[in-house]
């Protein structure tokens, strides 16, 4: 991993750590959307947890990304291909992904 992309990951990282509201200690690869990082319960007017995540992964993306998550062939189940999504789409579209993580 190179040093820019161990940075995108470390950044992935503490983003879910603060959207989920939990220590970055406790933050690991392998836990799961939905089931390890569970939402707060909110009305259907305000954004919970997976709203703001499900936004970076679109916010990222460019168009091949774009189809291949529509076409359901790239499916982001885990901490670990957050961030796997993240170092991706840094090499189309950096800002965005700088933006995102407030790198």
């Amino acid at each position: 991993m190179t040093d820019i992309e161990k940075q995108i990951w470390d950044a992935a990282m503490r983003r879910v750590a603060e959207v989920f509201g939990i220590d970055l200690e406790a933050v690991r690869p392998a836990l799961k959307f939905g089931e390890d990082l569970k939402s707060s319960f909110v009305s259907d007017f305000r954004r919970n947890e997976f709203d703001l995540i499900n936004d970076d992964i679109h916010d990222v993306a460019n168009r091949k990304v774009t189809k291949e998550i529509a076409s359901g062939s790239l499916v982001i189940r885990t901490v670990e291909d957050y961030c796997f999504h993240m170092i991706r789409c840094h090499k189309a579209k950096p800002k965005a992904v700088k933006q995102a993580l407030n790198i």
